[in-house]
This record gives C-alpha cells, sequence and structure tokens, in this order.
C-alpha cells in the first residue's frame, strides 16, 4: 500500500485512487504532482475539495453513499455533515472506507464537523490508516479529533485540513492536537510525502506535515 500526501485533504492511495483533490494555487498550498488517475473520490463539493477536472482520470464520484469495488478495493460512502447542524450551514460530508484485498483498511472522514455515532465508529473501528481533520473553525476541533481517534484506535494518522505556512485559509495549526497525541510523531513535507505504512506492529505513528 502505498500512500502520498498533498496537503490538505489530498491523498494519493497507490498511485491509483485520489481522494479531495485540490488545484494548489486556490488554497496557498504547491499543485500536486499527479497526472492520472484511475478513481478520484470527492467527500463534498467544495472548492478546496473538488478540483478533479485538472487530472487525468477514468472516473470520479462526488459525495458517494453506498458500496462499490474498484479493483482490489471495496470502498463504501457513509453520510456525515460538514458541521453539526445535519449540514444545514455547510452540507453533506462523505465519509470513505477503503478496504484493501489484503485486510488493510483507510478512512477518510472529509470535512467532518460532528462527532460520529456509535455504529459508525463500529464500521471505522481498527483503521489502519485514518485521515481526520484536526484544523476546527469549518471542521472538528483537535479535542474532537481526539475523541474520534480514540474511538476508532487506528493504527496510522494522517492529520488533514490544518493550517501549516503559507496556506490562505485560516485554520487551527497541528501543534496542540500533536502536543496531546500519543502517537510517534513522524514528519514529512509536500516534497518528501510518502507515508510508510510498515509500522511495527507496537507502534502507532502520526504523518504531520513540517510547520
Amino acid at each position: 500500500m502505498v500512500l502520498k500526501y498533498f496537503g490538505h485533504s489530498c491523498v494519493l492511495i497507490d498511485d491509483r485512487i485520489l481522494i479531495d483533490p485540490h488545484d494548489g494555487g486556490s488554497i496557498g498550498l504547491p499543485k500536486p504532482d499527479i497526472k492520472k488517475v484511475d478513481l478520484i473520490l470527492v467527500t463534498h463539493d467544495h472548492y478546496d475539495h473538488n478540483a478533479y477536472q485538472i487530472f487525468e482520470y477514468k472516473d470520479v464520484k462526488i459525495n458517494f453513499y453506498g458500496s462499490l469495488t474498484y479493483s482490489n478495493y471495496t470502498i463504501k460512502g457513509i453520510k456525515s455533515y460538514h458541521d453539526k447542524y445535519n449540514g444545514k450551514l455547510r452540507g453533506e460530508n462523505s465519509i470513505y472506507v477503503l478496504q484493501r484485498s489484503d485486510g488493510k483498511k483507510i478512512v477518510h472522514l472529509g470535512d467532518l464537523g460532528h462527532l460520529l455515532e456509535e455504529n459508525t465508529y463500529k464500521e471505522l473501528y481498527g483503521a489502519d490508516v485514518l485521515l481526520i481533520p484536526i484544523g476546527g473553525v469549518i471542521t472538528i476541533n483537535f479535542k474532537e479529533a481526539l475523541e474520534i481517534i480514540n474511538k476508532i484506535s487506528p493504527k496510522i494518522i494522517i492529520p488533514i485540513h490544518y493550517w501549516i505556512k503559507g496556506h490562505y485559509m485560516p485554520l487551527d495549526p497541528p501543534e496542540e492536537f500533536l502536543a496531546n497525541l500519543k502517537y510517534e510523531i513522524r514528519r514529512i513535507d509536500l516534497k518528501n510525502n510518502l507515508i510508510d505504512e510498515n509500522v511495527e506492529e507496537s507502534k502507532k505513528v502520526v504523518y504531520a506535515l513540517s510547520y
């Protein structure tokens, strides 16, 4: 399993599946160094997550709910909301659960704006990789993210949707989240952005962008 993180909420899985692509310039980050993918998944149709038109792709799913099989992945889209008011402020949000044929599970929470119901936690529990927003303001904040992490117990965390130098969006930076997380912190940057999923059995790791 090969994961590359391109900042904000954008991640490339196995060089084939791209989730929440941004165009770089509109949010103050480098454009993702990607030319061609098979499938693009968009958690919600906002400008900082839906720049699929600038990439070459075979299929795209926006706010997808339900299940599909794609290559060696079973993909499930779970309905959630971008706010605490059932989407009345910012709309709906798809949580994507990608289960590989080898048993590996990746969960992308998109722009989740609320804590989850118990039946949803059961579907997400034990994720090998969890991508979770931590920047507050328009998503859950770091304290809410920590509560969700405690219930899902992922092996690897990739925090998303937070402020770093150059980012135009006034989100919270990652320091408080990282200071309160009992995971080994590994730093990456937007050029050296490969996530190593071969973590020792006894370890739990969070991959965070250099600030």
